[in-house]
């Protein structure tokens, strides 16, 4: 078991309650204590989660998170989802509809687990791509592209992801395989 910083959980709860206050955009006293307790009652939930170590990967690496480089991935992240959106939209509403699904299996070089549920995560919310398997360093992709010249799986956002970490970003995905077929899986 791990032992709890309090700065985190400090962090955790002005973000959280940012967040609340946000998306409420009411800033009385009733909103505000409604927004408290919810906030308190999440991360009292999450407190005897937070002790234990899910992945042992993550014991031995040391992160080296940036948290300026973290906001420009943001913002990264959010222009990846209206070009995709775009390139969807395209997709459906061509009178051809050139849809041809596809399953993408590639390997990562990121240093931890974490990093990788990110990419995994950054994948999914991205229109078009959903990370069905993590498991190692091994990612399965459902993707409504297959074909190689497009971008079904963005490249860089897997070095945006490494970047985060400060990790080196020569070569962050390799061994991409496209799967047509139930064989090939």
């Amino acid at each position: 078991m791990k032992r709890i910083n309090p700065r985190n959980i400090v962090l955790n709860f002005i973000l959280m309650m940012a967040f609340w206050l946000i998306l409420s955009g009411y800033f009385d006293l009733f909103h505000i204590s409604l927004g408290v307790l919810s906030v308190g009652s999440v991360l009292w939930f999450n407190s005897k989660l937070r002790r234990y170590v899910f992945f042992p990967d993550n014991v031995l690496v040391k992160t080296n998170f940036s948290i300026l480089r973290f906001f420009y991935f943001i913002i990264f992240l959010v222009w990846e989802i209206i070009t995709s959106s775009m390139r969807i939209a395209y997709l459906i509403i061509h009178p051809q509809m050139p849809i041809k699904t596809g399953l993408i299996k590639f390997k990562t070089n990121l240093p931890n687990m974490v990093s990788k549920v990110i990419l995994g995560n950054s994948i999914s919310i991205t229109p078009g791509t959903v990370t069905l398997h993590i498991e190692g360093d091994d990612f399965l992709v459902h993707s409504l592209t297959n074909e190689t010249d497009e971008a079904h799986i963005d490249h860089s956002l897997a070095v945006e992801v490494a970047k985060l970490y400060k990790t080196e970003v020569e070569r962050v995905v390799c061994d991409e395989v496209i799967i047509d077929s139930e064989e090939d899986l």
